[in-house]
């Protein structure tokens, strides 16, 4: 059997998106490691599937009136620049003219966990209306 040209599996791979964003099996590696990150520093807030609902929205939020937790499955995240998304993980909320409930997570995680944190709610919007709809 003939190998294929370079110039082929260029074009064949730059026809996948799911190769070049690191599927595996279906999966997004990235989204499933942000996913994982979520779940452990910002879902209390942000709730289990980023629609700011989190368990904190009840326990704290409503019961002193103070602004809710952004939902992610709005969109209005996904537009913003990451740059902007990464300083507001880094250097919390109120740093950034947003809630003073949202803590810097800049000495717990390194630049790859925070850059998969933005990855997750930029695709938050698709990925989740998907899965309800799934």
């Amino acid at each position: 059997m003939p190998r294929p040209s370079p110039l082929l599996l260029v074009l064949l791979l730059a026809a996948s998106p799911q190769l070049q964003a690191g599927h595996e099996g279906g999966d997004d590696v990235k989204f499933e490691r942000g996913k994982q990150l979520f779940d452990k520093y910002c879902s209390r807030c942000h709730g289990k599937k980023a629609d700011g609902e989190g368990r904190m929205v009840k326990r704290l939020y409503r019961r002193i009136g103070t602004q809710l937790p952004s939902n992610f499955t709005l969109g209005v995240y996904s537009e913003r620049p990451e740059d902007y998304l990464r300083k507001i993980i880094v250097d919390g909320g109120e740093n950034n003219a947003m809630s003073k409930y949202m803590p810097p997570f800049g000495s717990e995680l390194s630049e790859e966990d925070v850059d998969d944190l933005v990855y997750l709610i930029k695709q938050a919007p698709e990925r989740y209306a998907r899965e309800a709809h799934q």
